[in-house]
């Protein structure tokens, strides 16, 4: 081989090897994008129906506001809405009012493949189930 054959094939050989590492960069970024934006979150309006409370089944919403796995946000009833802070780590849903209020309650819940929410309440009026879908949606 002469050198300039060798000299030929060094190129070629670090072309296709920097055209690789290119390759495997842009995979590499399209990969994270794709998990950005797969992340599900929990923060809007959700529509809530309450069963199995003591006055019979009761529509109530939530409006949640998601940082990271941190959650803050406020649970409307029936007599007012009350601040809640908690956690959402995928696919779990934990949240309470906050400790040492006059109306101790928690809500857990599992976000479901549908984007809706599945979950238990409890409160001094006993122990309920309760499901949840995003404001508007159906």
């Amino acid at each position: 081989m002469t050198t300039r054959t060798v000299a030929l094939f060094t190129a070629l050989a670090l072309a296709g090897a920097l055209h690789a590492v290119d390759v495997g960069a842009a995979r590499a970024f399209q990969d994270k994008r794709a998990d950005r934006k797969a992340a599900p979150s929990v923060t809007g309006r959700w529509a809530m129906l309450v069963k199995g409370g003591p006055h019979g089944d009761m529509t109530m919403s939530l409006e949640l506001s998601q940082e990271g796995q941190k959650v803050s946000g406020t649970f409307h009833t029936p007599h007012g809405g009350l601040p809640v802070e908690g956690e959402f780590v995928d696919p779990t849903l934990t949240i309470a009012t906050p400790a040492g209020g006059d109306t101790p309650i928690s809500l857990t819940a599992k976000l479901k493949e549908g984007g809706t929410l599945e979950g238990y309440l409890s409160s001094q009026m006993g122990d309920m189930t309760w499901t949840a879908s995003r404001a508007g949606e159906k």
